[in-house]
């Protein structure tokens, strides 16, 4: 059986994942999810990471195709929206990681999502880093969503080139074994 491993942000990276990794939307809420719905119809695949992100791409009346989210906005309760035909993952994310179990839930998630049916990963912990593995995992052409906290919404064109900045991203980050 394979150990258990997780992927622990580093200082040096902290301050450089506070730069967006896509093209950053500003203005005030609904304004750039206003601005990105006619994109967002448009696009073949939709992650969105983070739960503002998600119950506002709800509110301007689109499902996405992977939501990852944690329950929790500035210390207030979140309950998405969801149709009944989606199907729901829960995993254990603790804050500054990406866990083995996250990864196995995005990559999961999509693959379900690519078969038609939504799906919803809530994570218990933190999923601020998840639009790392969402990107790795995400079809060429898709789109990835996740909030740039007050200062508007990250969308990420996933192309070949954004998945290896994503993966050498990921590769930077510090490796640890459960029980080491």
């Amino acid at each position: 059986m394979c150990p258990d491993f997780y992927f622990l942000l580093t200082p040096e990276l902290r301050g450089e994942l506070k730069e967006p990794l896509g093209d950053l939307v500003r203005g005030e809420i609904p304004e750039p999810y206003v601005k990105l719905a006619p994109l967002l119809k448009s696009s073949d695949f939709v992650i969105t990471v983070g739960d503002v992100v998600t119950e506002n791409v709800l509110n301007v009346g689109l499902f996405p195709d992977v939501a990852i989210y944690d329950l929790r906005t500035k210390r207030r309760e979140y309950t998405p929206s969801v149709d009944s035909n989606a199907v729901f993952l829960t995993v254990k994310n603790p804050p500054g990681t990406i866990t083995k179990a996250l990864l196995n839930a995005i990559r999961k998630g999509v693959e379900i999502a690519l078969r038609g049916r939504r799906v919803y990963i809530k994570v218990n912990g933190e999923e601020d880093l998840a639009a790392i593995p969402a990107v790795l995992y995400a079809p060429l052409g898709s789109v990835v969503l996740y909030g740039q906290p007050d200062e508007g919404v990250v969308l990420i064109k996933v192309t070949p080139e954004c998945k290896r900045r994503c993966a050498k991203l990921l590769s930077r980050m510090e490796v640890v074994r459960d029980g080491d």
